[in-house]
C-alpha cells in the first residue's frame, strides 16, 4: 500500500476526513449530553462517559500495545486526567446545560487560544505574529456572539453562571493540555488518553464515594431510554471522537488535524436548528466562522 504513488496524498486526505469526523461527532454527542442534562447531574453525566471512553479506550490500548513510562510522565497524565477530565468535562456539560452546545462549543474555541498563552510563560513557547492574529481573531468571534446572545433580565443568572463555568472549563483543559504535553512525549496517544481517563474516573468515583453521593448520581440510569441515550452519547463523543482524533494525527499533520478537529462550532450549527430548534442569527455564523478561521491560522502557523 506504501508503493502506490500519491499514498502520501491519500493519507493525508484521510486525516483531514478523520478529524472533520471528530469534530462532527463532538458537535452530535453536544446536543445528545444537552438533552440528557435535563435528567441528570453534570458529575454524573462525566462519570457514566468516563465508565464507557474507558472500555473502548481499553479495547484500542490492547490493539496498540502498552509502554512503560517514567514516574514525572505518569504523574503528569494522571494530574492531567483529573484537571482535564474529572474537574474539565464536569465544567463543560454545567456550561452545556446552562449556555447550550452552541455557545460551549464556541467558548472551547478559547482553550487554544489560553493554551498558547500558558505555553509562553510556563515552557518558553514563542508563537508568530500571524498565530496570535489568529488567537485574536478567535476571541473576537466568541466575544461577538457572546455579546449577540446576552440574554434578558430573567434569564441573565444561568447565562452568567454559564459563562463562569464555561471559562473554568476553558482553563482546566488549557492547563491540562500542557501537562499532557510533558507526559505523552514517551508514549502513544491512546495510551496517553487510557491513563487520563482512568485517573479521572477513579477520581470521580472517589469524590462520589465520599459524598456519597455516587448511587444518587447513577439513579437515573433506571431509566432504559436515558440509559441507551447516554450509551450512544458516550460512544459517539468520548470514543469515537476521540479515536478520530487519535487516528488524524497519525495520518496527517498535527497542526492540519488540530484545525480540522475544532470545527465543531460549525457543525453544531446545523445540528442545533435541526434537533434543537434553535434559530440561527447571521451574526451567529459570521462569529462562529470568525473563530474557527482563527484556530485554523493558529495552527497553520505551528
Amino acid at each position: 500500500m506504501t508503493e502506490w504513488p500519491g499514498f502520501s496524498m491519500q493519507a493525508s486526505s484521510l486525516g483531514a476526513l478523520f478529524a472533520l469526523g471528530s469534530a462532527f461527532c463532538w458537535a452530535l454527542a453536544a446536543v445528545l449530553f444537552r438533552q440528557i442534562g435535563e435528567s441528570m447531574s453534570a458529575i454524573a453525566m462525566n462519570l457514566c462517559k468516563g465508565v464507557v471512553a474507558f472500555a473502548c479506550l481499553g479495547v484500542l490500548l490492547i490493539g496498540n500495545g502498552y509502554t512503560v513510562i517514567d514516574h514525572l510522565s505518569m504523574t503528569a497524565l494522571v494530574i492531567s486526567g483529573l484537571i482535564g477530565i474529572a474537574l474539565g468535562d464536569t465544567l463543560y456539560f454545567l456550561t452545556l446545560v446552562r449556555l447550550g452546545p452552541r455557545l460551549t462549543l464556541l467558548g472551547g474555541t478559547l482553550i487554544p487560544v489560553v493554551t498558547a498563552v500558558l505555553a509562553a510563560l510556563l515552557l518558553g513557547e514563542r508563537g508568530s505574529v500571524l498565530g496570535w492574529l489568529g488567537l485574536g481573531m478567535t476571541l473576537a468571534g466568541v466575544s461577538y456572539v457572546l455579546w449577540e446572545r446576552l440574554p434578558r433580565d430573567e434569564q441573565r443568572y444561568a447565562w452568567r453562571s454559564g459563562l463562569f463555568f464555561g471559562l473554568l472549563f476553558v482553563a482546566a483543559n488549557a492547563t491540562a493540555i500542557i501537562l499532557s504535553k510533558i507526559g505523552v512525549s514517551s508514549m502513544s496517544a491512546v495510551q496517553a488518553t487510557f491513563i487520563r481517563q482512568f485517573a479521572a474516573l477513579l477520581g470521580l468515583a472517589a469524590w462520589g464515594v465520599a459524598s456519597g453521593a455516587l448511587l444518587a448520581w447513577v439513579r437515573p440510569l433506571s431509566n432504559k431510554a436515558l440509559r441507551r441515550k447516554m450509551a450512544i452519547a458516550a460512544v459517539i463523543g468520548a470514543f469515537l471522537g476521540t479515536w478520530l482524533s487519535i487516528a488524524a494525527l497519525k495520518y496527517t499533520d498535527a497542526g492540519v488535524a488540530s484545525a480540522l478537529n475544532s470545527t465543531s462550532p460549525l457543525f453544531i450549527l446545523p445540528l442545533t436548528w435541526f434537533f434543537l430548534k434553535e434559530s440561527l442569527t447571521p451574526g451567529a455564523v459570521i462569529g462562529a466562522v470568525l473563530a474557527v478561521s482563527g484556530i485554523g491560522i493558529y495552527f497553520a502557523t505551528l
